[in-house]
């Protein structure tokens, strides 16, 4: 296939997958190209056209092709040209953001309908979503404000939500912090302080509590802490935590020792959950597991070595 024609090819099938209703086409068309060294030159009507296919599916939860177009942007995104601006850019000048917030929508639906068990489908539609959402954000300083501002709160809303698997929060609330590991600090304060942030911030405290997996425990702790400065955190912290036992522990968290402080904070309060517990830890001396063999680093902050499941 000839540069020219490649250019032009991209934005003409997906009118062809519209209109046949054949997602196989888009399927055998991203296994088959090499996107390196290639720009599709597109109409400003694109973003409408991968909006309207991708409603479509996801209201009649057509996972897989959702996944398919999901990845077909993910791959080919930064090769677009649309009006002489490359890329997602070009794709965000075009209401791309906007039509993100539908798809979320959408998508945590399917999400919630899917219940609370290990669905690999659905975990992996999400990761396809929040992948997409990561690179826009990543696409352009200026953009960043308007990723946060219309999806921090609402992805808070996954991991806050009991309807959801843990599977899903797991890997929603990784994306999470990999957001606010690169937020700009005059968003942060714009943000988080907001009533609504501040109410999923308890949330996220109490789910905290009844998540009953350890990964997730300190995936929200983790993103907790790099929400607020810890001196803030203090603060805060009686409003995330109504038990004093659990708040006190939780000021305990350093930045500059987090994963041992964080452990250290989630042994303490899975400990006092009693019949709810979910987590247990085991302080130990080592743990051996068929040849191998696992013992605390001599030169370890602390002398506690625990195993968690």
């Amino acid at each position: 296939m000839t540069a020219r024609k490649e250019m032009q090819q991209f934005e003409k099938l997906i009118d062809e997958v519209a209109r046949k209703n054949n997602f196989e086409l888009l399927e055998e068309y991203l296994e088959r190209e090499d996107c390196e060294n290639i720009s599709y030159k597109c109409s400003k009507q694109l973003v409408n056209k991968l909006d309207k296919l991708l409603c479509q599916e996801l209201d009649k939860q057509e996972t897989k092709s959702v996944s398919t177009l999901l990845n077909c942007l993910w791959k080919c995104g930064e090769k677009i040209s649309i009006a002489g601006e490359n890329g997602l850019p070009a794709m965000t000048k075009c209401g791309l953001v906007g039509k993100m917030v539908n798809w979320y929508e959408k998508l945590k639906g399917i999400l919630i309908l899917s219940g609370t068990e290990k669905n690999k489908i659905t975990a992996s539609l999400a990761e396809d979503f929040f992948n997409i959402l990561l690179i826009v954000y990543d696409s352009r300083p200026e953009g960043k404000m308007e990723i946060l501002e219309n999806f921090v709160l609402r992805t808070c809303t996954i991991i806050t939500d009991v309807r959801i698997s843990i599977y899903v929060q797991q890997e929603v609330v990784r994306k999470l912090n990999l957001m606010l590991d690169s937020m700009p600090r005059d968003a942060r304060k714009k943000i988080f302080s907001t009533k609504e942030m501040l109410l999923v911030m308890s949330d996220m405290g109490r789910r905290i509590l009844d998540a009953g997996d350890y990964d997730l425990q300190v995936a929200i702790t983790e993103a907790l802490c790099r929400m607020i400065p810890e001196k803030q955190r203090r603060e805060l912290a009686c409003q995330w935590f109504s038990m004093e036992f659990v708040s006190n522990a939780f000021k305990g968290i350093k930045d500059s020792e987090f994963e041992t402080d964080c452990r250290k904070f989630l042994n303490q309060v899975n400990g006092m959950l009693g019949d709810k517990r979910r987590v247990f830890t085991y302080p130990c001396l080592s743990a051996a597991l068929d040849k191998y063999e696992v013992n605390c680093r001599l030169n370890h902050i602390s002398s506690d070595f625990y195993l968690c499941r």
